[in-house]
């Protein structure tokens, strides 16, 4: 379906997605879920969740890393990958955000967690499930991965994104066309999927936010018990791969945002 928060343009007769940005108006919620990690059984919790949540005012946001487990024996990469595809497909509320993780399989460069490759483990796993067809439905995958939005931006300036902040941004603009340049040697698109807290200073994170006018940044990425505040704006959340606790943010997009306690408050934990 399509989403009237994102940009089209019309070329040979079809509808083209354009930009890397999603905005968000003043109303409903969205639901803000991180690092699902091939974790198919809490997939299925989050996406109940969502079926109860979900109406044409509220939207969910996953902000990526939605495959590669850590193992092969119990990932479920494969199935979380065709549930998303096909929620991206059926509503237009349904966003999906690109993490390193998924990054990996459009550069075709290797990630690692605890000294396993996971880029080839799900190469491997695509194998063992597709057969013959592994490089057919490995395009697929590739196509539909170059489609996803790199980041939310909510009326109530909240800023949401896989990981970061990235340096030097001057405007929402260029988040919008973070992609123009590849995926490969590209700065900016790097940072936002793959800086941690220890990559950026106070004074990053703030100039960031006052280049794309918002008070509070969302990411997932870094591992930590449930949440963890840094710098007062910006809130990390675990929501399946975490070390502890598994949070998630049910973001009232109505409320004003003064501060991080706004949205310390709109946290909740799966039981």
């Amino acid at each position: 379906m399509i989403d009237p928060q994102r940009l089209y343009i019309l070329k040979d007769g079809k509808l083209i997605l354009m930009g890397k940005l999603i905005k968000l108006p003043k109303n409903g919620k969205a639901l803000i879920i991180t690092d699902i990690h091939g974790n198919l059984n809490d997939y299925n919790k989050y996406m109940h969740i969502w079926d109860k949540f979900k109406n044409s005012d509220n939207h969910l946001i996953l902000t990526g890393d939605f495959i590669h487990a850590m193992g092969r024996e119990n990932d479920g990469s494969i199935q979380i990958m065709e549930s998303v595809q096909n929620q991206c497909e059926t509503s237009e509320n349904f966003h999906v955000l690109l993490g390193n993780h998924e990054w990996s399989t459009i550069s075709k460069r290797s990630v690692y967690k605890a000294g396993i490759n996971q880029t080839l483990d799900f190469d491997e796993l695509l194998r063992e499930n597709f057969g013959q067809s592994y490089n057919k439905e490995l395009e697929e995958y590739v196509e539909f991965l170059k489609k996803l939005p790199i980041a939310v931006r909510t009326a109530n300036k909240v800023f949401i994104s896989h990981a970061g902040p990235p340096r030097n941004i001057k405007s929402l603009d260029e988040i919008n066309h973070i992609t123009d340049k590849g995926y490969n040697d590209n700065p900016p698109l790097f940072q936002i999927l793959w800086n941690r807290f220890e990559d950026y200073t106070e004074h990053d994170l703030k100039t960031f936010l006052k280049a794309v006018n918002c008070k509070m940044m969302i990411v997932g990425h870094t591992p930590v018990d449930g949440i963890k505040l840094i710098y007062k704006n910006q809130l990390i959340v675990s929501s399946s791969y975490s070390e502890g606790k598994k949070a998630y943010v049910e973001l009232n997009l109505k409320e004003e945002i003064k501060n991080s306690k706004d949205i310390i408050n709109m946290v909740k934990y799966m039981n």
